[in-house]
């Protein structure tokens, strides 16, 4: 079809669409320059047909000009487009069917009309700079979209994320904006490529400490999860650290005790100053941990079901300088019920029961049986149904029972002032003994 003016099987003539680079057409193949060469009407984005007129000359010098039309507005373009009786050539930047003007062109031109001619995305080039494999890279778009994917995106820590900024909202800033309000600004390296392809390109990487630099409007981001590294205990909080902070399963870095829930069941706990703490469906063993940052003579036990859990929480426990006395990687209520638990531990002042186990009533009516005169248990929930159960199963208990209900939101940077994202509410029981 290069260098002709044939008609579609409908009769209708073809819409070239060609990516290019930031090197633009020169660096096509000889087929693609062909094509565009052989049309009379020509369509691309103003910062792309400015250069093209030189070009042009050089391989024709002989012949006459096609018609160019801008395409920045793509409105416009499809309206060009359907009065055109005669092969159209559009150039666009990269790939046009990611996140480029492909998806609007199907939307009003049959396929078969259509014939892609795609170059490197961005993103391909970004992570070539990197000579980093990006089969496994999550990317996504903020370009006239919400940021509400990418805080989704971020809960579930994935190991590389590559972002098409939106100059218009922020571009970088808001991306190192959406990463510090989720708490994760510490396990990612913030990588920055500006003007990628073009002589004047720029790639560095920014610490979540460091103010941005002015970026020209055409940039993209790329996050690439750290290597596990121990921060400074003096850097970390008494207590409420950063969720960020701490190691998860690899296969479910989203399971744990929120920042803001942690910070309520310390409070409910009303930690003594000795005495032993039990934290049952451990996790990755945030609140049991960081019980001890607060009362350090306590004594902790810490139990998790799931594989590698014990393994996880002692990585947190050095990541924060504190010692557990014990972590059992078992099912809770077969230790509890069959008495396995070591001696100078059996008897708990403080429990926590997290998880959710669908045996946790049982769980609960075993925990309470060990517990020390005058103790405290704790109980987070996620849903009505569990809260039912577990409230009538303690009213039966001779303690003051509490519940509340928790519904946090963290501020997430806009363009122009701040939306709030909401983070899964959680109901807390809370029962004192006598």
């Amino acid at each position: 079809m290069e260098g002709n003016n044939q008609k579609t099987n409908k009769g209708l003539f073809p819409i070239h669409v060609i990516g290019i680079s930031a090197s633009g057409v020169s660096d096509l193949s000889q087929k693609l320059q062909n094509i565009i060469l052989s049309t009379k009407k020509l369509a691309g984005p103003s910062r792309i047909l400015t250069n093209l007129n030189s070009w042009w000359t050089d391989k024709r010098p002989k012949s006459t000009l096609p018609e160019f039309f801008e395409s920045d507005k793509p409105v416009d373009l499809i309206n060009w487009l359907k009065k055109q009786d005669q092969q159209v050539v559009l150039l666009a930047s990269g790939d046009p069917l990611w996140y480029g003007i492909g998806r609007v062109l199907l939307q009003h031109f049959p396929a078969d009309r259509l014939f892609f001619h795609p170059s490197p995305t961005s993103l391909q080039l970004a992570f070539s700079r990197l000579s980093r494999p990006w089969q496994d890279t999550n990317w996504i778009s903020l370009h006239g979209r919400d940021s509400s994917p990418l805080v989704k995106l971020l809960q579930q820590r994935p190991q590389t994320i590559g972002i098409l900024t939106d100059p218009n909202k922020g571009g970088a800033k808001e991306v190192k904006d959406i990463l510090c309000a989720s708490q994760l600004e510490n396990i990612y390296q913030f990588w920055i490529f500006e003007r990628l392809g073009h002589e004047d390109e720029r790639i560095f990487q920014i610490s979540h400490k460091e103010v941005l630099p002015t970026l020209d409007p055409l940039h993209l981001v790329v996050l690439i999860k750290k290597k596990s590294t121990v921060e400074n205990c003096e850097d970390i909080p008494l207590f409420g650290v950063a969720d960020g902070f701490y190691l998860t399963h690899i296969d479910r870095p989203s399971l744990i005790t929120k920042r803001e829930v942690r910070v309520q069941i310390l409070a409910d706990l009303e930690l003594p100053e000795n005495g032993v703490i039990w934290d049952i469906g451990a996790g990755a063993g945030t609140i049991g941990l960081e019980a001890l940052r607060i009362r350090p003579k306590l004594k902790l036990l810490s139990i998790e079901k799931r594989i590698g859990g014990k393994e996880l929480i002692l990585a947190n426990a050095q990541r924060l300088s504190v010692s557990p006395s014990k972590v059992i990687e078992a099912e809770a209520l077969s230790l509890l019920q069959g008495g396995a638990i070591p001696n100078d531990l059996s008897k708990p002042d403080r429990v926590i029961v997290g998880g959710g186990s669908s045996n946790k009533t049982d769980l609960i009516e075993a925990a309470v049986k060990n517990l020390s005169p005058k103790g405290v248990i704790v109980i987070p929930l996620a849903t009505l149904e569990s809260l039912e159960k577990i409230l009538s199963a303690l009213k039966s208990k001779e303690c003051e029972l509490r519940v509340s209900q928790h519904q946090n939101f963290r501020g997430v940077a806009l363009s122009q002032g701040t939306r709030l994202h909401p983070i899964n509410p959680v109901f807390i029981i809370k029962g004192k003994f006598q």
